[in-house]
């Protein structure tokens, strides 16, 4: 069940415990929307009692709310999640990422009047919108057989479409290719540039016309994610380091030769 707990006005407080069922669910996106009629941002406070479980049910009624609430993200500012369990702890970080522009942290139950607290600072202004500065740019290589790339910050949808338009003509050309990717300060990419038609297209064809991928500076997550990818296709992906570089211009076979663009 979901009990929502006195809170601030601008914070949707909750407390998570026994069966998650749709019911719940429904009741706490109800909460949001309240809150989200009084004021300009808000932020959440959910207590995750051991004795929480979740139902299908539950679950699929949280993916059908939570995709209409996409594009209602920069309404959002802060998200406290208050629980032992690690594996919990671990989805809500990986959410922190990817819906990067809520911070997200995790707290122990030890530490919920802290959490609270810092749920309940009042949120600034939301920012007024500008066009931010590419987070990708594309380095030339001594191999016309070598794309390579460098990510500084947070991918979006405008980011993903430049990408394909220049790596489309190495994927409709005869033979192979290898990939070198460059990560810098990489904070996660918005959600919607994953459902990008051509993105979808592109990832079904890349796997048969890549032969070598090179990703330098990968976070631990990241290493991971690409550890379990590679066993399920037949690029082979390598991750180096940032000191490591050298070698994985090496291994695709080309140098830098130019500074990014």
């Amino acid at each position: 069940m979901i009990e929502i707990l006195d809170s601030p006005n601008h914070v949707v407080a909750m407390r998570l415990s026994g069966e998650l069922k749709a019911q719940d669910v429904t009741e706490a996106y109800k909460a949001i929307e309240n809150a989200l009629k009084e004021n300009e941002r808000i932020s959440f406070f959910a207590e995750v009692d051991p004795s929480m479980r979740l139902t299908v049910e539950g679950v699929v009624k949280d993916v059908v709310e939570g995709i209409g609430q996409l594009g209602k993200l920069s309404k959002y500012y802060r998200a406290a999640i208050v629980t032992d369990k690690g594996w919990l702890a671990a989805v809500a970080r990986v959410e922190g990422l990817v819906f990067a522009s809520i911070d997200v942290r995790v707290f122990e139950s030890s530490e919920r009047e802290k959490a609270l607290a810092w749920a309940a600072e009042p949120p600034p202004a939301a920012e007024e919108k500008t066009d931010p500065e590419p987070s990708i740019h594309f380095i030339q290589t001594t191999s016309e057989n070598v794309f390579a790339y460098e990510v500084d910050g947070r991918l979006r949808e405008k980011d993903i479409k430049t990408a394909i338009e220049q790596v489309k003509p190495f994927i409709e050309r005869e033979g192979k290719f290898n990939v070198f990717a460059r990560f810098k300060n990489f904070s996660g990419f918005d959600l919607l540039s994953v459902f990008d038609d051509n993105l979808i297209r592109l990832k079904l064809k890349a796997p048969s016309k890549i032969a070598k991928y090179a990703i330098v500076g990968a976070k631990p997550w990241m290493r991971n994610l690409v550890e379990l990818a590679g066993s399920l296709i037949r690029t082979e992906i390598r991750t180096f380091d940032a000191e490591e570089e050298a070698q994985a211009w090496e291994w695709v076979g080309a140098q830098q030769a130019l500074l990014p663009e």
